[in-house]
């Protein structure tokens, strides 16, 4: 006859308590891309080079400049604030989920660059890290909210709007100062992707 124990069943697989999170990887080795583009000599050459440029890619067929033109940055001043924005934040989510850091960048650096290939842009040049930073920062911050269900939940996400509506209102950067103007459509689709891909990755129970 079988009988149920009432004993706990040892666990197996190392101590009780909360899963181990991934080492965040990619978002380092993305960091250190990032800065390695930023030491090359002779920036501006370098930037010319790999920068996101619509007559090269479309007439040249220059198609490395579709990942580059978001790993390179036009100062020094743009390089540090996304280096260390996008370090922090991306690091955070791809602990939280590495499959939807993955999917935030392919498919926010795909959007970005359709988008910059088209009428709609209506620019020529384009370069850093931050439209598809708003996607990963975006996440990031209803990640933390959805654990921290509080005002101080709220602040990434309130820090993050606040930050997008006083950059529409001047069309000017917060932080950076120097290199290229500011192209604030990229952050918008940016935030638009990392919202949208949270909706549906809740409606269908994706996390």
């Amino acid at each position: 006859m079988n009988t149920l124990s009432t004993q706990t069943p040892p666990f197996r697989g190392g101590h009780v308590g909360k899963a181990a999170k991934a080492f965040p990887y990619l978002s380092l080795l993305t960091s250190l891309t990032m800065l390695v583009f930023g030491l090359l000599p002779n920036n501006e050459q370098q930037l010319a080079a790999l920068s996101f440029n619509y007559s090269a890619i479309v007439d040249q067929h220059e198609y490395w400049r579709l990942i580059s033109g978001h790993l390179i940055h036009s100062s020094w001043d743009h390089l540090f604030w996304d280096l260390i924005t996008f370090t922090v934040a991306a690091s955070y989510l791809e602990r939280q989920s590495r499959n939807l850091w993955v999917c935030a960048t392919v498919v926010s650096t795909l959007i970005l660059d359709l988008y910059l290939l088209s009428p709609l842009a209506n620019i020529e040049y384009y370069a850093g890290i931050s439209g598809v930073l708003y996607a990963l920062i975006t996440l990031a911050g209803l990640f933390w909210y959805s654990k921290e269900k509080s005002l101080l939940g709220l602040l990434p996400l309130s820090a993050i709007a606040i930050k997008t509506l006083f950059e529409l209102t001047a069309q000017d950067a917060v932080f950076v100062t120097d290199g290229w103007h500011l192209y604030a459509p990229a952050h918008l689709i940016g935030a638009s992707i990392g919202i949208t891909l949270w909706l549906l990755c809740r409606r269908y129970r994706l996390m």
